[in-house]
């Protein structure tokens, strides 16, 4: 796109080189001023460009107030997606904390199996 922007400038620029010759201005009487024709191409050029600027960034005015408020929705969302995420973490710790002491509890000293295994008939292995 650039590379067309510049092709369209440089042959803008040969025609005003080639264009010397000298013009009265319209609104102004003839013996005032006179200008060289690519004076007069080349302020208008000028004045295009600035009404097309300003028209293209009026017409985005309403695009640009979207995109700042969605920029402020995903900032909120985001901090609350943190939050989540802590509370999931917190979350995740306990469970494998109470997994762990439910492990210990099976594995460990048990004072029920001991007291059950008293009063239990022996196996066929104890024989």
């Amino acid at each position: 796109m650039w590379l067309i922007k510049i092709l369209l400038m440089a042959l803008f620029f040969v025609f005003l080189v080639q264009n010397n010759e000298m013009v009265n201005v319209w609104p102004i009487p003839q013996d005032n001023l006179t200008v060289a024709v690519s004076v007069v191409y080349l302020v208008l050029f000028c004045v295009g460009y600035l009404c097309g600027r300003l028209s293209a960034w009026a017409a985005y005015a309403p695009l640009r107030a979207m995109v700042r408020k969605q920029k402020k929705e995903n900032k909120l969302l985001s901090k609350e997606h943190e939050k989540l995420n802590q509370e999931h973490e917190k979350l995740n710790q306990q469970i494998t904390s109470l997994q762990e002491e439910k492990n210990e509890r099976v594995n460990g000293f048990s004072l029920n199996r001991k007291i059950k295994g008293w009063f239990s008939k022996p196996s066929v292995d104890d024989k």
